[in-house]
């Protein structure tokens, strides 16, 4: 009997949804059936049209190879040397060598190692990557990686606000409730802090306007007060300008608000700039693509997550990777603390993401031991130079402008076009030129769009050539007026 019993509670458990609770999640969600809910949650674009059955019957083993050689020659190839656009993803020169490091047996393995401690390879990998990440940014503890720069930036958050509320008896009623962000954040990056905070009772985003693009101190003294959790600021900033080094930090603390700067443009400029601890950061979240993952059609990439306080280090979500000394004396590297433990503590763990994206961070690491910090300090001057010859080109030609002009940028910028922006990257497209982003018709959800439809945001990277500068320049002339 009591094995009947228990065969029925883990069918309940295992099986899944009858039809009957399926119906009447919908009902209570307001739908008549599963394709309605569809609708609602998956864009038309992303929808497969005509049925299955318009597939047709099934294809040999050559058949599917040569369909799928016709589309992919479908797709556009564009020379590296004439890609200027930019937006949070940039075009790297990787060394070749980097490839044959990460095919190496003891590491190549899946993005997710679950169980890192049965290869050395991995650990010592992942051991590197935490130190270099802690010599770029300055931060005392770097985890192991998370999912991407987005996640990790909603992640910091969400520590911030532990930390800030850790001996609050009431959860509900949270002292420090306030999550003040920059406007001139990246818009997925704030889009998906939304996300992460919808659900958060009694937790209020407010944004920071940006004057000239920029963040200032007397911005953030005007709305921080003893409510307030975190300061977020990103740099370079979603316009490629250098934001979050002057008096930011203090302006924060003076009301002992975290000070969290997010990694979200080219932070290939770490190798040229000072690095967040050093200006006053408590918490540096940032994408890591830019450190040698290619752009891969959107993915994937791996989140920087580190703090400068070591007594923080329990609310640090991730795997952290330390050095040890086995029994016999040699060396060893053990993971030494997993604060997150979602597949044990689940709603009482530190986060939830259940990736550490490993294999990425393998990449990256033979990025940065490739290039060593010299050449990787030439990338980023080359990106400046580049970026600075590519404005000074752009602001020749009649009709076109600087946004900001007194903006001291990286290697992005964004320039007011005498038309709509998105027509003038579909032509160049055509001649086998990137122009840049079109803000307004890829970022249609950010506050303003539709003030920015003339606006393009260009960058420039080590792998731009002058070949390639001097086709983009020739194009945009033909708008000139």
């Amino acid at each position: 009997m009591l094995s009947i019993v228990a065969g029925a509670l883990m069918s309940n458990i295992f099986i899944g949804s009858t039809p009957d609770e399926q119906r009447a999640m919908l009902a209570a969600l307001g739908f008549r059936d599963v394709g309605d809910l569809y609708d609602a949650v998956v864009p038309q674009s992303h929808q497969f049209s005509g049925g299955f059955e318009s597939l047709g019957l099934g294809l040999s083993e050559q058949e599917l190879a040569a369909r799928m050689e016709a589309l992919t020659a479908q797709n556009v190839v564009f020379d590296q040397g004439a890609l200027f656009a930019g937006a949070g993803f940039y075009q790297r020169l990787i060394p070749a060598a980097a490839k044959s490091v990460t095919s190496l047996s003891n590491i190549l393995r899946a993005y997710t190692s679950y169980q890192a401690e049965v290869s050395q390879g991995v650990l010592v990998t992942l051991f590197d990557f935490q130190s270099t990440i802690h010599r770029l940014t300055g931060m005392d503890v770097v985890n192991a990686g998370l999912y991407h720069g987005a996640n990790a930036l909603a992640e910091a958050v969400l520590m911030a606000l532990r930390l800030q509320n850790e001996k609050s008896s009431d959860k509900e009623k949270l002292g420090r409730h306030k999550v003040l962000v920059s406007d001139a954040l990246h818009p997925v990056a704030l889009r998906n802090l939304q996300t992460y905070l919808a659900p958060k009772k009694g937790i209020e985003l407010r944004l920071v306007p940006s004057a000239s693009g920029l963040t200032t101190a007397e911005s953030i003294e005007a709305l921080v007060d003893e409510r307030t959790a975190a300061v977020v600021v990103q740099t370079p900033n979603f316009w490629g300008l250098l934001d979050g080094m002057a008096g930011q930090a203090d302006a924060a603390h003076a009301k002992k608000a975290l000070y969290i700067v997010y990694g979200g443009g080219d932070q290939i400029s770490l190798a040229m700039l000072k690095p967040p601890a050093e200006y006053g950061a408590d918490i540096y979240a940032g994408e890591g693509q830019h450190l040698g993952i290619p752009l891969s059609n959107g993915g994937p990439h791996i989140g920087l997550l580190g703090i400068r306080d070591r007594a923080h280090v329990r609310q640090l979500p991730g795997r952290l990777v330390g050095e040890g000394v086995d029994r016999l004396g040699s060396r060893g590297y053990v993971l030494v603390l997993q604060t997150r433990e979602q597949h044990i503590r689940r709603e009482n763990a530190t986060s939830n993401t259940c990736t550490a994206e490993t294999f990425v961070a393998v990449e990256c690491v033979a990025y940065l031991a490739l290039m060593g910090h010299n050449v990787l300090r030439e990338a980023a001057e080359h990106s400046h130079r580049k970026a600075r010859f590519i404005a000074e080109g752009i602001s020749a030609i009649r009709g076109f402008r600087m946004m900001y002009p007194e903006g001291v940028f990286f290697n992005e910028f964004p320039v007011v076009a005498p038309c709509r922006a998105d027509v003038i990257v579909d032509e160049l497209a055509g001649r086998g030129v990137l122009a840049g982003v079109p803000v307004a018709s890829r970022f249609p959800y950010m506050a303003g769009a539709g003030e920015l439809e003339n606006v393009l945001l260009v960058s420039a990277t080590e792998a731009t050539t002058r070949q390639g500068i001097d086709r983009m320049l020739g194009g945009l002339a033909r708008y000139g007026n």
